[in-house]
Formats: C-alpha cells, structure tokens, sequence
C-alpha cells in the first residue's frame, strides 16, 4: 500500500507497469528470508485477454464490467490464444523484469512461480459474479445454459495452458494454478464442470513441460486434490480447513496411479499472523511440520494474506519455519559420525 501511495498508482495500475510489478515481486525477498519468488499479477489477466474490461476499485476489489449474460456473448470473447495472450503481453515482460531484479540482487537462486487462475474462477467472474457479492450468476449459467457453459469452460482452458505454457519459456521456474472460488459452488457441480478442464490443464502442461514443477490449489474443495494428484500436478495446495493427516492418507491411496504422491502445501493459520503472538505462531509451526512434513512439503499458509498481518508475526513465522523444519530433518538423518 506504500508503495502504490509513492508512486500514485492503484494495484491494476501496477500489473500494467512490468518494471512496478518487478519491484514488487522482490519486497517480500528483502524483508524475509523466503525460498521463492511470485509473479506480481493478477488471476483476471485472462478475462481481459479474452475480451472483457476488468475494473479494480479501492476498498471493493476487482471485477468484469461488460459480463456474460446469454450464449450469444460468447461471440464477444476471443478463443485465440495467440490473439489473447497478445493483450496481455505486460504480464510476460513483468516476469521478465522480474528475473532480471532476481539477478541483479544476488537472489538468482531464488525460483520464480508463474500462476493463473483456473477455468472455473475465471468462468464465476466473467459470468458477473464477485467474492464480494456473489449473486448466483454462475450457477445459472451452469444450470441454464450447460453445453454453452463447458464450451466456455473449455475455451478458457486452452488459454490457461498456453499462458501458463508462455510463463515458462520466459523464464518460470515452476507454476501455479489457482481454482481460488471453488468454495463458491457444490461438489457434484465442480467434478462435472471445474475437474475436466483441471485434469486437461495438468496433462497437457506435464506433457510439455515435464520437468516444471507444477501446484495446484482449489480452495474449499481439497477433495479434488487425490484426482489432481493423478492428473499430474505435483504439489497439492491445502487450505486452512483441511484435516492434514485426511489428506495424506487419500493422497496415499491415490499415488499409484502416477507412482508418487504429490508433495503437500500449506497450511498455517493465517490468524495467527493478525492475532497470534511468537509462542503459538511456533507451536503450530511445529504441529503443521509434524503433520505434513518435513520432507515433501512446503510450508505456507492456508489462506491469502489481507493487508492486516503484522509483519513481526510473519517474519517470526518465516525463521519459525526454517529452524524447525532444519532441525525435524536433521533429527531424521542424523549426520554421520566421523563425517563432515
């Protein structure tokens, strides 16, 4: 929020700027002692890249101006992936700013996560629906217009596998899919309509670029998270409300199919970033590394960040992690004696 208050500029303003999205990207670096690095952008690049107008307001968040009201507004989006991406070409010059910024401050060791929004986020939106006020526009779609909606569904798809396919040859080093709204509608709705096009994204990204890790997160639905291990994803992203030890027992169960379960991420209790203290902070540091880890797991947390957290109780979080994660590895194996 200083930042953009230096520069009078607002958020959207900042993704459109690559060289402000690099700087951005590199603040969390220069105050904590982080193992990665994330694209400053934002998950509605691609409704914009597909036609839309997309508006960010203060204090309201982000939302589609011009969204789709009947089949016939299909017409209106492009589903040419090299017309789309063209829109958009800030975000792929932000990133490569932001390799760049990596460089030039001697973080070139530090991987650079590429992300997107996943079809059924991107579909809740562009149907006129926001977190903030959900009016059931998408579940209209679903419900009116069910060939129509997988046919969006699907359009979308092919976009987010090119984009995110167009994030690593720019220099990603891994990438992330975000199914953030997932929680706004049912199961049997989301194995219908969201899972397809989350299994086709997993395939076709691991088909060519096999060696990228690949995460995934569906928030409010970690029961998909078994069916996107097998879709080949290679991290599964946990939220707050998932029961850890219920999760790896069903990523077990699972994990024959690709040959290795998946490595799990998350989930700390972001709370405890705003209202927490440096006692229970590394008490459920040390609970979530007992749970989940320390060896195919990546510490991280179970909710976005909101503004509110106090930036000691993250730093305290950080260090947290890195001492008891070094010290539940070391005690696992320990050195050998005699040896340097």
């Amino acid at each position: 929020n200083q930042y953009k208050k230096d520069n009078g500029l607002e958020f959207w303003d900042l993704i459109r700027h690559p060289k402000h999205a690099a700087e951005v990207a590199m603040m969390p670096l220069r105050r904590y002692d982080l193992d990665a690095a994330i694209l400053f952008s934002d998950i509605l690049t691609i409704a914009e890249a597909m036609g839309h107008e997309v508006e960010f307001k203060p204090k309201q968040g982000i939302s589609v101006l011009n969204p789709l009201r009947t089949p016939e507004d299909l017409d209106m989006l492009t589903n040419d992936p090299e017309e789309a991406l063209s829109r958009i070409e800030y975000v792929f010059e932000a990133l490569r700013e932001t390799k760049t910024a990596l460089r030039d401050n001697k973080f070139e060791h530090i991987p650079l996560l590429g992300f997107s929004a996943a079809p059924w986020s991107l579909f809740f939106y562009m149907a006129g629906d926001t977190i903030r006020s959900n009016e059931g526009n998408a579940a209209r779609w679903i419900n009116q217009y069910p060939n129509e909606s997988k046919r969006l569904l699907g359009m979308i798809g092919s976009i987010v596998i090119e984009y995110l396919s167009r994030q690593v040859e720019q220099g990603a080093d891994a990438i992330q899919l975000f199914e953030t709204l997932a929680y706004h509608t049912d199961g049997p709705t989301l194995l219908k309509f969201a899972l397809p096009e989350l299994t086709r994204i997993g395939y076709e990204l691991k088909r060519r670029h096999p060696d990228i890790p690949l995460l995934v997160y569906a928030k409010g639905a970690g029961y998909l998270n078994p069916s996107l291990q097998r879709a080949g994803f290679d991290v599964v992203t946990l939220d707050a409300g998932i029961d850890r030890l219920e999760m790896l027992g069903a990523l077990d169960e699972t994990a024959w199919v690709s040959g290795k379960r998946a490595t799990v991420q998350g989930n700390f209790d972001t709370n405890l970033l705003i209202n927490g203290d440096p006692s229970s902070i590394s008490s459920e540091v040390s609970e979530m590394i007992r749970q989940l880890g320390p060896q195919n797991m990546i510490a991280n947390l179970g909710g976005g960040l909101m503004g509110k957290e106090d930036p000691s109780l993250v730093k305290c979080f950080v260090d947290e992690v890195k001492s008891q994660s070094q010290a539940a590895f070391d005690s696992m194996f320990p050195p050998i004696k005699g040896r340097s």
